[in-house]
């Protein structure tokens, strides 16, 4: 190929490397056309999508890197909470890509089918020999329904793990003794991957407290799993908005009991609204953006 016979800065050549599983941005690519020219660079950033044999299909996400769809299987499909299904699901070798709590994967249903993104609820290595992942999943239409429905044995396609999880490598529990988290609905999924993962070190640190918010009893997933949670040295507050305690934010506020901000560090996941509104309370009591932590 053209390219491979092209004298490239060992720099640049990295950058073209990881442009195959990244998006290159237009600085990047200007940066490059001196070395190549335009049908090369074209030819090492943006891989056409193609089918192989044995191989899976080679789609495009929304923001343009390549995403390989390969034969999956739901193994169990169970409901955990209103309107809110657990299962797990068969994704193969792939699962060895799952390395941090928050990471998700894209599932769809026939290779022209809408690929749906879910995060996974099980901790990383948590089934990896047999290459199985939990998930959480809101009927709430499309391809989320379709899983929803699925029953046991029937085949889907499926992605490899991917997204940057959540980095709480950032938050050491000596810099941070102090952790917030807060979730809403499906939300929980990847905060419950993320306790019994260990990554957070909840026992290490002074208080680490979850605001997990539903709108009622009936809607709260993983109760089963809470006395575990709290074990492991993670308090646990249910937030019911039908109970007219409000949304996770209103219940924090009501009783932060922090003296000292400048040891917190937060992890959200959920609706853009509660996530807005807690960033907004935290940055204004003296956390940095930088250590509310998110998976995206």
């Amino acid at each position: 190929m053209s390219v491979m016979a092209v004298r490239v800065p060992a720099a640049v050549a990295s950058r073209a490397v990881a442009a195959t599983s990244k998006p290159v941005h237009r600085a990047a690519a200007a940066s490059l056309q001196p070395a190549f020219r335009r049908g090369a660079l074209r030819a090492a950033a943006a891989p056409r999508p193609l089918r192989q044999r044995n191989a899976g299909l080679i789609v495009h996400a929304n923001w343009g890197a390549p995403v390989e769809f390969a034969a999956g299987k739901v193994l169990v499909n169970e409901k955990e909470a209103e309107k809110l299904q657990r299962l797990k699901v068969q994704i193969g070798g792939s699962a060895s890509a799952y390395t941090k709590a928050g990471q998700f994967i894209q599932a769809k249903f026939g290779e022209e089918g809408k690929a749906g993104f879910f995060a996974i609820a099980s901790a990383p290595g948590a089934d990896k020999e047999n290459g199985v992942v939990e998930l959480l999943v809101k009927d709430q239409g499309g391809t989320a329904e379709q899983l929803c429905a699925a029953e046991a044995g029937t085949s889907l396609l499926v992605s490899a793990p991917m997204g940057k999880g959540f980095p709480v490598d950032t938050i050491p529990p000596q810099q941070f003794p102090t952790v917030l988290i807060f979730a809403t609905g499906s939300g929980i999924s990847p905060i419950k991957a993320l306790i019994e993962s260990g990554a957070l070190q909840a026992a290490e640190r002074k208080d680490v407290r979850l605001y997990y918010g539903v709108r009622s009893q009936e809607h709260l997933a993983f109760a089963a799993d809470i006395p575990r949670w709290e074990a492991a040295g993670v308090k646990v507050v249910p937030v019911l908005s039908e109970t007219g305690a409000g949304y996770v934010q209103d219940a924090f506020a009501k009783e932060d009991g922090i003296a000292d901000w400048s040891g917190v560090a937060a992890v959200l996941c959920g609706q853009k609204d509660m996530a807005t509104a807690v960033t907004e309370l935290l940055t204004g009591k003296g956390v940095a953006k930088e250590y509310i932590l998110t998976n995206f």
